[in-house]
């Protein structure tokens, strides 16, 4: 197998800084309402973070923020050192072009919680897609490394199958390797398990396990407790806009500092 397969399947994308994700002072607007409100976090070189807290809270608003699905009113988002959707020009940031954009993407791998697939194609051309079509990569070398994708995800049994004919759980474990396939420094998760039956959970979080394992950089918005603190290494809680509260899962969980982060883990565990 290629060198190139094995870094899609396996490897690890090193950062040119130990700083993968810098966030400084987010703010975000809905019409009047703020979303977002003075949020700075700094995401490391190997580390899974977990973001919790109440619905609304504006943990899935931020991380899309991250990758420029939302834009920002005030602060900066950099990933690898790069501003993300804008450009400085006078000391002013201004959005960025779309196809600047896009090629920034290339790199922040998404996963959503409802898939996203495309409904028209197997599960083999759902992740060959982005690397043929975004990266350039040759048919038959993006079709490799789908296969070997969905090997490592469970699913090598399933590569001509359509989304209609695949669990919720399988679905999603494809559009984890849909993302891996573009070789992404940093990993997003928005509520991967949100729209799985219970029976599904496991399977997804089992892959999301190994990624962490790995040392897969990943930014992971969830509802599940027990998998935040088993996997994360550090835990974000956001309420109303802001982050309250963070730090080692063992701190967060068992000796909360924060009123509303009491109130909220006695709520759910």
């Amino acid at each position: 197998m290629s060198e190139a397969i094995l870094s899609a399947i396996g490897g690890v994308p090193q950062a040119d800084s130990d700083e993968v994700i810098v966030a400084s002072n987010v703010e975000k607007w809905f019409g009047n309402t703020k979303i977002l409100d003075d949020v700075s976090l700094t995401v490391r070189q190997g580390q899974a973070i977990a973001i919790i807290g109440p619905s609304g809270s504006g943990k899935t608003t931020f991380l899309r923020c991250i990758n420029h699905l939302e834009s920002i009113q005030r602060g900066r988002i950099t990933v690898n050192g790069y501003l993300i959707g804008y450009r400085e020009r006078n000391g002013a940031l201004i959005e960025d072009k779309e196809r600047n954009i896009a090629r920034q993407r290339q790199d922040i791998g998404m996963v959503f919680q409802r898939f996203n697939l495309f409904q028209n194609m197997s599960a083999l051309r759902n992740i060959a897609a982005a690397p043929i079509h975004v990266r350039g990569m040759a048919q038959a070398e993006a079709f490799e490394i789908a296969r070997a994708l969905l090997a490592r995800v469970g699913l090598a049994d399933k590569q001509d199958a359509y989304p209609a004919q695949l669990s919720g759980g399988q679905q999603q474990r494809v559009a984890i390797a849909r993302a891996l396939a573009m070789r992404p420094k940093v990993m997003l998760f928005d509520e991967p398990t949100s729209a799985l039956d219970p029976e599904m959970v496991g399977e997804v979080l089992a892959v999301i396990r190994e990624l962490a394992a790995e040392g897969m950089t990943m930014l992971i918005v969830t509802h599940e407790m027990a998998f935040a603190r088993q996997v994360a290494d550090h835990i974000v809680v956001m309420d109303q806009g802001r982050i309250i509260e963070q730090g080692a899962p063992s701190v967060v969980f068992e000796s909360p500092t924060h009123d509303r982060t009491k109130l909220l883990l006695r709520a759910i565990l």
